[in-house]
């Protein structure tokens, strides 16, 4: 017998409900209805439940999830959907098998990653109240792979691909196995009040635990996230437009990311209309960074590479405030490796230009507001820093250091001193 209940909402003449626009398909049709009952036993895949659910009720339907724990013990590529609700109001436990994970994940399609589930399709909404959990089981992941940077079949937790005009709102996502979400070919979306911790049952951070990660993607939103990591808080990589980043929080991590990028020889790529908004900063090690690969092809993806072509334009960042603040706010490194070998560090092709920063107020521990180590190939054009007050976290003094390498064209400070060179991971060297 199926694991879910189909049902339909009947209207009769003598009873007319007061029906939002949610309650009635595109179409003009109530929505089918199937809510996946949980087998209640972590040797009991749900997976195939979920998946009956969404064949079913995924084009001008709705799938509700009831406050229970569902054990996702299997990958699931639901790319299909149309005009669906889905409604999370108990949690999505991933199995630890990693023997399994490391040989069935799916492709994410960049980057040598791989994901758990594929989600993807027209007019998605996917709601989880606040309280509606997606749980990766992350510390056995983060223990399993040490320091070992992008660990081949290691999945991320959710890739929405392919979709359009969807909108995810109030879910929790917490000890995501990596990466929480990986966003590709996909327009026109919203994410928002998204919760991520993906800290270790200690507290401690665990790396390539990034919130969210556009790709070839155009006109994505963020909103009220809260982010609690050891890694890119959200990151835009290759061809992200018009995405927006706005009224949230992020905690311990490295903050937002553009990049990395540049990583496939002669693949020209952008991230392009950027706009950020409204961030607090609690403890993180920038405010926004710039990582691009340098012109050199070293190994491959997903932890060696570069030679890529392109440009970062047209970012602007204001009304950021942070506390303790790890490094400086802006940072740019065009020798970005994660295997410990890189070409040279100022023959990187790809171009980073019309970039505006204003209005950062808080606290810090470094001296530095930028470090900005560019090509000396495409040397780094046209960037604004303005309304600047950070305070260094010990002698209350004002951080006031611009480092700067290959940079042609400051408006609101002059460069101070001289940027090191050298590979990074993390903005810097």
């Amino acid at each position: 017998m199926s694991r879910f209940l189909f049902s339909t909402i009947l209207l009769f003449s003598f009873f007319v409900p007061s029906l939002s626009v949610s309650d009635l398909a595109r179409n003009g049709d109530t929505r089918s209805q199937c809510i996946v009952n949980p087998g209640n036993s972590s040797d009991i895949d749900d997976v195939p439940a979920i998946l009956d659910a969404l064949t079913t009720c995924g084009s001008g339907g709705r799938v509700v999830f009831t406050n229970h724990t569902y054990h996702i013990n299997s990958v699931m590529n639901t790319t299909w959907l149309d005009d669906v609700e889905i409604d999370l109001q108990g949690t999505l436990l991933w199995s630890t098998n990693i023997s399994y994970w490391l040989n069935h994940s799916l492709p994410v399609g960049y980057q040598n990653q791989s994901t758990a589930w594929i989600l993807g399709g027209t007019d998605i909404v996917f709601e989880g109240h606040g309280y509606g959990t997606f749980n990766g089981s992350g510390t056995t992941w983060y223990k399993y792979v040490g320091s070992t940077s992008n660990y081949p079949g290691r999945p991320n937790q959710l890739t929405v691909s392919g979709a359009k005009g969807a909108v995810f709102k109030g879910l929790r996502f917490v000890q995501s196995q990596m990466w929480t979400m990986s966003i590709i070919h996909t327009s026109d979306s919203w994410f928002d009040s998204i919760y991520v911790n993906n800290l270790y049952d200690n507290g401690d951070s665990a790396q390539n635990t990034d919130g969210a990660n556009t790709i070839y993607s155009n006109n994505i939103t963020f909103t009220n996230w809260e982010v609690i990591n050891g890694d890119d808080s959200i990151s835009t990589k290759a061809n992200s437009t018009d995405i927006t980043i706005a009224d949230s929080t992020f905690s311990t991590g490295l903050g937002i990311a553009i990049g990395s990028i540049g990583q496939y020889n002669g693949v020209y790529e952008t991230v392009e209309h950027l706009h950020i908004s409204n961030i607090t900063y609690d403890k993180t090690t920038h405010a926004v960074y710039f990582k691009t690969w340098t012109g050199d092809q070293v190994g491959y993806p997903p932890n060696g590479g570069g030679g890529g072509l392109g440009y970062a334009s047209n970012i602007t960042a204001t009304n950021l405030k942070t506390n303790n603040l790890k490094g400086a706010p802006f940072t740019i490194s065009q020798c970005t490796t994660f295997s410990g070998a890189s070409g040279n560090c100022t023959n990187s092709k790809f171009q980073i230009r019309d970039l505006v920063f204003t209005d950062v107020s808080g606290t810090t521990e470094s001296a530095d507001v930028a470090s900005f180590q560019c090509s000396a190939v495409a040397p780094c054009e046209e960037i604004t820093i303005e309304e600047v007050d950070l305070r260094i976290v010990g002698n209350g003094t004002y951080a006031g250091e611009y480092l700067c390498g290959n940079v042609e064209g400051t408006v609101g400070f002059d460069c101070t001193g001289e940027v090191c060179v050298g590979s990074s991971a993390t903005g810097g060297c």
